[in-house]
């Protein structure tokens, strides 16, 4: 197996890396000031209604087009998926720009919706484009099997009990 400075140093594997970090941190900076801006607009009793509904159009549209877009990863070019989502995302985050310029909350919003299904059709070709650009050796290859899943819940079930004092 080869060493993790030598993936790096494959072509255009830092652009990616960069792309893939900030890409995740443009979606959850843009979600975060939403939400924010969500509580500061509610009434005390409609903050959490508002912060749910940001937090619900944030995970939609993965619930919703995961299954197309790994469908869309699978039967066209990953680069050029990847490249389109990319333009795509200039152009929602533009549109979110103006929307948090105008004060507008409800187009911030679909805004929020927008980046979570940019998100959605980026992914799958990220993680797909990967083993058809890396050599075999700079993969890696976790163990598997049906009880692997299982294991590491079971493991996580001690972790989340609540602590009384």
């Amino acid at each position: 197996m080869s060493s993790y400075r030598n993936t790096i140093r494959q072509p255009g594997f830092q652009p990616f890396l960069w792309t893939q970090f900030l890409g995740a941190v443009n979606d959850n900076l843009f979600k975060i000031v939403v939400t924010l801006l969500a509580v500061g607009s509610a009434a005390a009793a409609d903050e959490g209604r508002a912060v749910a509904l940001v937090n619900a159009l944030f995970i939609l549209p993965f619930l919703l087009f995961s299954g197309y877009a790994g469908q869309l990863a699978d039967g066209y070019s990953k680069r050029t998926i990847l490249v389109i989502t990319k333009c795509l995302e200039v152009g929602v985050m533009a549109a979110g720009m103006i929307a948090l310029a105008a004060g507008h909350l409800e187009a911030a919003a679909v805004v929020v919706f927008l980046m979570a299904l940019h998100s959605t059709f980026f992914s799958p070709a990220k993680y797909g484009i990967l083993p058809e650009t890396l050599p075999e050796a700079d993969l890696f290859h976790p163990p598997s099997g049906p009880l692997q899943f299982p294991k590491r819940k079971l493991r996580e079930v001690p972790a989340s009990w609540p602590i009384r004092s």
